[in-house]
């Protein structure tokens, strides 16, 4: 027995819950018609893709582990083609000592909560700094500079020569 993976889109021409029921329903057949052992499965939901597969946007995805006779992933590989409704599936090998995937919607709430964190730790920084540079800023007091004529070099000289010169004309 080989430990195997599938990703499959379902088409998007289903509504969620049908494409929920025919995730399921490729579960089942791993397991009756191919002699497999569905050992994890987690349907994500839509998505949208990154280009246009078959007229498509988006579609539901779904990821499945099992186990099976590598003689039998072919004939799976075969039905899968044969299926209207996936507009995409890929089948690899995963390694037999690899642990189980963990579902999508805790790695979602995991990463959620990681980003809440953040932005609740740069809050209090921010408001220190920013009240500390409100107090810089008004402690500061900014001396106009003296109105003093600098002296003029050559090259200033004669551009005022030309500039008087062409104002004549």
């Amino acid at each position: 027995m080989q430990k195997y993976e599938l990703m499959a889109i379902i088409a998007n021409s289903l509504d969620a819950k049908a494409a929920e029921k025919h995730a399921k329903d490729l579960e089942g057949r791993i397991e009756k018609e191919f002699s497999g052992k569905v050992t994890f499965s987690d349907f994500w939901g839509e998505r949208g893709f990154a280009y246009i597969i078959k007229k498509q946007k988006w579609g539901y995805y779904n990821v499945t582990q099992f186990n099976m006779d590598p003689e039998q992933a072919q004939g799976l590989r075969h039905e899968l083609n044969l299926d209207n409704d996936l507009v995409r599936f890929m089948i690899t090998k995963v390694d037999a000592k690899s642990p189980l995937p963990r579902k999508y919607a805790d790695m979602k709430k995991e990463y959620e909560a990681q980003e809440k964190a953040k932005e609740d730790d740069k809050k209090p920084a921010d408001d220190k700094k920013t009240s500390a540079k409100k107090e810089k800023l008004t402690t500061v007091k900014v001396e106009e500079p003296k109105a003093t004529e600098a002296p003029k070099n050559e090259l200033d000289k004669k551009l005022d020569a030309i500039v008087d010169e062409a104002s004549d004309i």
